[in-house]
């Protein structure tokens, strides 16, 4: 019994598909087939753009055209089966001018698959009927390219200035499209950052309000922005000013009070971390005209290193403690020569040196110009062997007091003659 259902099955399917292929092959009817969203291409479309500005800024067909074939069965089941090759060509490379445009199309204006003959088929239904584009003036604009940030470092660095590649673009796409855009977003956003960033990129045409504006017609040479952001270490590092003893003061009778105190540093760890503070240009307290005085200097970076902070100058009140200053006259009789020229004597021009020395406030009366001796070196100093006066630097010396000395120690000079010994 089982055996002979199973003959039934299968004398049943060898019928329908003997009647199927009698059908297919003999009589091979007339039947119709539609297509739904077949796509719409545009012939000379670089034309317009190249040789007239103009681009298609609409059309009625974006999502393509459906379309009734009628044909023979085989014909249309090969139609249907490479049907991914079908597409309407519409040629718009006659237009010249900014406006709407509606062409009709037939089957000659189809690209067929190439298992299909035209000659088969008949093209019975098409929606839409007409196809129309608008074609509108090519507009090109030059706009800003600005990068948003929003990066969040981890303690102890410093996200620094960004900078990017390009700085401006050119876009260009429909006039009414084009002139909508007033600059080109570009947005960073990262967080836990500790070293630099170097990224491509995409950006967005936004309005004058910050509003998106529909891109997808419009174009640019350039499609991503890159974008760096320096990450550094910072620190704040205080600032040092050097001192030179002399002119009777030194270190321990100083007040350096530096404004601002610290700088803050950024750069590479290796280079930011080894760096404890940043000296200043040394002061010679021997230039110190007064106890108390008020002085600048440049804050210089090491290499490496960037001033965060935008201090280019420190101020430094510098006060002398327990010193006092005095002036006093000293005559050339108190004038010492050495390295005099052979066959010459020196006889001072200069009668009175005006010497400021600064002294502890307990021992200033008590020096006078006793104390004081000056001393006239000649060596490298030539002289005319018939004699001349010339102008020497001298030395200044304190006698008696160790922590007296002279202010402006090396600017003082004196005018000497050198006369011949025989005269």
């Amino acid at each position: 019994m089982r055996n002979k259902k199973w003959l039934t099955m299968l004398l049943c399917l060898l019928v329908s598909v003997g009647l199927w292929a009698y059908i297919v092959t003999v009589e091979n009817p007339e039947r119709d087939l539609p297509l739904y969203n077949i796509p719409v291409v545009f012939s000379g479309e670089d034309i317009l753009r190249e040789d007239y500005e103009l681009i298609i800024s609409e059309t009625n067909v974006d999502s393509g055209v459906d379309l009734t074939f009628s044909g023979k069965l085989t014909e249309l089941n090969k139609l249907q089966k490479d049907k991914l090759e079908l597409q309407v060509e519409v040629d718009v490379s006659r237009l010249r001018s900014a406006n709407e445009y509606s062409f009709s199309y037939d089957i000659s204006d189809i690209t067929l698959p190439g298992s299909v003959s035209a000659q088969n088929l008949t093209l019975i239904d098409r929606n839409p009927s007409k196809i129309t584009v608008t074609l509108d003036q090519l507009a090109k604009k030059t706009v800003e390219v600005r990068v948003v940030t929003d990066v969040q470092v981890v303690s102890g660095y410093l996200a620094e200035r960004i900078s990017q590649d390009y700085s401006e673009i050119v876009i260009e796409g429909p006039s009414e499209l084009v002139e909508q855009v007033d600059r080109a977003v570009v947005t960073l956003k990262r967080e836990n950052v500790d070293q630099t960033i170097t990224t491509r990129l995409p950006y967005t045409l936004v309005d004058v309000d910050g509003n998106p504006v529909d891109s997808t017609e419009i174009t640019s040479d350039i499609a991503e922005i890159e974008v760096t952001l320096p990450v550094s270490m910072f620190k704040d590092v205080p600032l040092e000013l050097p001192l030179i003893d002399g002119g009777g003061a030194t270190s321990d009778d100083v007040t350096a009070d530096i404004e601002p105190e610290t700088v803050r540093i950024s750069g590479d760890p290796s280079v930011i971390e080894p760096i404890q503070t940043l000296r200043l240009s040394s002061l010679d307290l021997s230039s110190l005209m007064s106890n108390s005085e008020t002085i600048k200097r440049t804050i210089t970076m090491p290499e490496g290193c960037t001033n965060v902070s935008g201090e280019q100058e420190a101020t430094i009140k510098v006060t002398v403690a327990n010193k006092a200053i005095k002036q006093l006259r000293v005559p050339n009789t108190n004038f010492q020569y050495a390295n005099v020229p052979q066959g010459l004597v020196p006889e001072a021009r200069t009668s009175m040196l005006l010497v400021t020395i600064r002294a502890d406030s307990d021992d200033i009366d008590e020096i006078t110009e006793e104390n004081i001796r000056v001393i006239a070196d000649f060596t490298g100093v030539t002289v005319a062997d018939t004699g001349g006066s010339t102008t020497v630097t001298v030395r200044i010396y304190v006698d008696g007091f160790e922590t007296a000395g002279v202010i402006g120690a090396e600017e003082y000079s004196i005018v000497v003659d050198l006369n011949p010994v025989d005269g």
